[in-house]
């Protein structure tokens, strides 16, 4: 307001910052997974970057909440769903030692 411009929003969920990196390193989103635990932020801009996504259950999003967002008729609320979840980023320790 004080600078009487309307601001431009770079970080989640937008995708400008993904796509800055994405340009700058050749990320490909279909090889990408977005790791989170919050749903109106990093699953969001995941979803929207066209990433996989991955909610980790150690902040503030609870399962509950992603099944009310899942069995909803709303496309904003399915755009919150993650494709996988853990209850910890730890779960995935076995899979990095194969």
């Amino acid at each position: 307001m004080a600078a009487e411009r309307e601001a431009f929003i770079i970080g989640k969920p937008s995708r400008y910052i993904f796509d800055c990196v994405a340009s700058e390193f050749k990320i490909e989103p279909a090889r990408t997974i977005m790791v989170g635990d919050r749903l109106d932020t990093d699953i969001l801009m995941g979803n929207n970057c066209g990433l996989t996504t991955l909610l980790t259950l150690t902040g503030v999003t609870t399962l509950e909440e992603v099944k009310g967002h899942q069995e909803s008729d709303c496309p904003s609320r399915k755009s919150l769903v993650p494709d996988y979840y853990v209850d910890s980023i730890a779960d995935l320790l076995p899979a990095l030692e194969d």
